[in-house]
């Protein structure tokens, strides 16, 4: 009697989704947010240098809504372009940092705006958007403090799956005469 035992491994890995438009994205509550605090970031930026108080603050001031706006569009355009799926890294983990650091220099940019409000008229509208813009960023890194916890917990979107499926038969063959 012979036996001889057949080895059968499949391994099947899960592609993330393409590179192409997320038109649910816009009207998800992140990505509402996005597109207010682009606004937003620009009507700091506009209301900052309607009048020249490049010394009392307006330089941190511009800054930070010139800032914030490029960067928030850009993650605008990649959550929309689903392109964070193609890229290495824990990219929730690394988009709340980003929001933790510009939610301190909207901080500060709101309590410089807000002591120098009474020069000007300009400058009030600045402090009072610039407040309004750290309130919506303050809420998106909660959002993204909460991404960051569904991606790092088991079941998570942690990265590709792979799965691996080994199948051993064993065969039993007899001679006949």
């Amino acid at each position: 009697m012979e036996t001889t035992a057949y080895e059968h491994t499949t391994e099947s890995k899960v592609d993330p989704p393409p590179i192409r438009p997320q038109m649910n994205y816009p009207k998800s509550v992140p990505g509402i947010l996005k597109i207010v605090e682009v606004v937003l970031c620009l009507l700091v930026l506009i209301c900052s240098n309607v009048v020249n108080w490049y010394y009392h603050g307006s330089g941190w001031v511009g800054f930070v809504a010139g800032s914030a706006m490029v960067t928030t569009a850009v993650l605008f355009l990649f959550h929309f372009f689903n392109v964070f799926s193609r890229l290495p890294g824990p990219w929730p983990f690394i988009e709340f940092i980003y929001y933790c650091v510009y939610d301190l220099f909207w901080i500060i940019a709101a309590i410089v705006s807000a002591f120098k409000a009474p020069l000007h008229s300009a400058i009030g509208a600045t402090a009072f958007f610039t407040w309004v813009a750290l309130i919506l960023y303050m809420l998106d890194t909660y959002f993204m403090y909460r991404a960051w916890k569904t991606f790092h917990q088991p079941g998570g979107q942690g990265g590709a799956a792979v799965t691996t499926t080994t199948t051993t038969t064993t065969y039993e063959t007899r001679t006949q005469y």
